[in-house]
């Protein structure tokens, strides 16, 4: 008896299946799968891109609940709400400015000289 090597994968018995019929090939072979991973690897890029921009601002506590910088003034005789909030914002409509100190600070009645106020850092 004389052993002749096998000429395919079939003739030696290793194909699964029916006879006759092609050995399954790799799932991920052929330009196709290169596609799909390419795209894959594009996706995850641009996935963890947006959360780098995004997180360094969030660490940094840049968002819409860090409090506004704050300066203290201190009630001078003779001030009233009205000039504080033109001195201190005159960009800005000073009634708004004004309801704002109210508010901020608390206020009820008159300012009396020497009390503090605290203000938007903008202004004095």
């Amino acid at each position: 008896m004389s052993v002749q090597p096998a000429s395919s994968i079939s003739d030696a018995g290793l194909a699964t299946g029916p006879p006759g019929e092609q050995p399954a090939r790799a799932a991920h072979s052929g330009p196709a799968a290169v596609r799909v991973r390419r795209t894959r690897v594009l996706a995850i890029l641009v996935v963890v891109g947006c959360l780098l921009l995004v997180f360094p601002g969030l660490a940094r506590g840049g968002g819409p609940d860090r409090p506004a910088a704050r300066v203290t003034y201190t009630v001078q005789t003779g001030d009233t709400l009205w000039a504080i909030a033109k001195r201190s914002a005159p960009d800005r409509d000073p009634r708004e400015v004004v309801y704002q100190l109210v508010r901020d600070n608390h206020l009820r009645g008159q300012l009396q000289p020497g009390q503090r106020l605290s203000l938007p850092a903008g202004g004095r």
